[in-house]
């Protein structure tokens, strides 16, 4: 990428943070605001501070980049940012020189992170021919929210060209690194001692997909029934559990002159959610494995395998040995269960019901969303008879946008048949920001040399088996209604 498209980006940033500013800037000049644009300028707040924090550390990016163009070259080639501290050397134009410096870097030194993570953005921009610009806006939000440099590291070490080659020559080769270059060695080397570190696998063995085609890093989900990731809160970490903290907030209350104020504090809970391991088996003749597109195909072949799987466990996965999916969650909390009105039928007024049921939080001032099997979906498009105007937006669509103001996605994981006397959970909606996926970075390949039938003799097949880890669970159930059927 060039350092126009650089340039393009923080415009683009300034331009979202300008209009976001115009926008609250009319707001405040109401001089009595609704309830709505009270809590439209509420949310501006946040988006101004969030676009403002994303733009200044975007500008700071573009100034240490060129800096690193800017630098004088020691008669050794390598070049240095004066000023910094413990010195971590660069070189021009290549932010993979030096990996073992990058595999080796104290990721408890602040200007080590901030090294990592300056060359691990240009290495996001440079992979551009190979990423789409979602893929890569992904891939640099994970690298600037890293405080301690590991998904730095990960990318620098798994995304040069070296690794590349390493990678491609040992799906042909049948995983022998004894087999590879010189160059392609080291970089395997230095890859599989960062996977060792990180305890991204046992004693199996493997090694790491690259992170331009590693499913766990790098989102493809575009066009598929799995909408959970479009919607949800993702977290990525480098660790085996995500902990976090969570509560309902603070009760307000009134208070008469001179009373003692009441304990309003919160109650926090801590969620945490385990990834569980996920496996995919890629199995082809001697004949396929070997060619060398092989390992070009296999990255989007792994990513279909992953949202398929991940698209039924994100809604009904019972959370032992597999995530939690959220009507798995909701379901299990009374309060967050809209029955229907009528026995084993779907109405128009169990539409309504859900919505009503939603508390204000989170479906006024939250980002509140509807989920379906598309079977349910059809059935609510047939309650409006009045064309679109009063239920959906665009009717006629294949996939109407919203339903009573609030987008709707297809999840074909859930309910679509309403069966009598049993539990239907056929439509949800809530603040899917309290639904959280978690991802553990790094997909590891093994090869499997001979594939057998039957009858136990070989077929002429070799295979990979790829494993990664993903986690999910609802933390707050209140933020949702689930319609049941029943």
């Amino acid at each position: 990428m060039t350092a126009t498209k650089k340039a393009k980006k923080s415009d683009k940033l300034k331009e979202q943070l300008e209009a976001v500013r115009s926008e609250l800037l009319e707001l405040e000049e109401v001089e009595e605001p609704s309830e709505e644009q009270a809590s439209r300028a509420t949310e501006l707040l946040g988006e101004f501070d969030t676009t403002q924090q994303a733009y200044t550390e975007q500008v700071e990016h573009e100034r240490r980049v060129d800096a690193v163009r800017a630098a004088a070259l020691t008669p050794g080639g390598q070049e240095r940012t004066p000023g910094e501290g413990p010195e971590f050397l660069r070189h021009r134009g290549n932010p993979y020189e030096d990996l073992d410096r990058v595999r080796g870097a104290n990721i408890h030194d602040r200007t080590a992170v901030g090294d990592l993570r300056t060359r691990a953005l240009y290495a996001v921009e440079l992979a551009g021919e190979l990423l789409s610009e979602e893929q890569q806006e992904r891939a640099e939000k994970l690298v600037r929210a890293d405080r301690r440099g590991r998904i730095a590291q990960h990318l620098l070490l798994t995304g040069s060209d070296d690794y590349m080659r390493a990678f491609e020559s040992m799906l042909a080769n049948g995983g022998n690194p004894a087999l590879l270059e010189d160059d392609e060695q080291a970089a395997y080397k230095l890859a599989e001692s960062h996977r060792r570190a990180m305890t991204l696998t046992d004693s199996a063995g493997g090694f790491l997909v690259p992170f331009t085609l590693d499913p766990t890093i790098i989102l493809t989900n575009a066009g598929s029934a799995n909408p959970f990731r479009q919607v949800a809160t993702i977290k990525t970490i480098t660790t085996d559990t995500w902990n976090g903290v969570s509560s309902a907030g603070v009760t307000a209350s009134w208070l008469a002159e001179s009373n003692q104020v009441s304990d309003n504090s919160p109650t926090f809970a801590q969620p945490s959610i385990t990834p569980q391991k996920a496996a995919a088996w890629v199995q082809g003749s001697f004949e396929v494995l070997a060619d060398s597109g092989f390992g070009a195909e296999v990255g989007p072949l792994l990513a279909d395998a992953k949202d398929r799987l991940e698209a039924t466990a994100f809604a009904t996965g019972s959370g032992t040995g597999q995530p939690k999916g959220v009507i798995t969650a909701v379901s299990a909390v009374g309060g967050s269960v809209v029955n229907s009105a009528t026995t084993d039928t779907y109405a128009v007024a169990d539409v309504y019901a859900v919505e009503q049921a939603l508390p204000p939080r989170y479906r006024l001032t939250g980002s509140p969303s509807w989920m379906a099997n598309k079977a349910i979906i059809n059935k609510t498009r047939q309650f409006d008879t009045a064309g679109g105007s009063s239920f959906w937006a665009n009717l006629g669509m294949g996939q109407p946008e919203q339903l009573l103001g609030a987008p709707i996605y297809e999840a074909s994981a859930m309910d679509g048949v309403i069966n009598a006397g049993a539990e239907n959970y056929s439509l949800l909606l809530g603040d899917f920001r309290n639904f959280y996926i978690v991802d553990r970075v790094g997909m590891t390949m093994v090869y499997e040399p001979l594939v057998k039938g039957a009858n136990g003799r070989p077929t002429g097949e070799a295979g990979w088996f790829a494993y990664w880890r993903v986690g999910s669970d609802v933390v707050n159930a209140d933020a949702f209604r689930l319609l049941d059927i029943t």
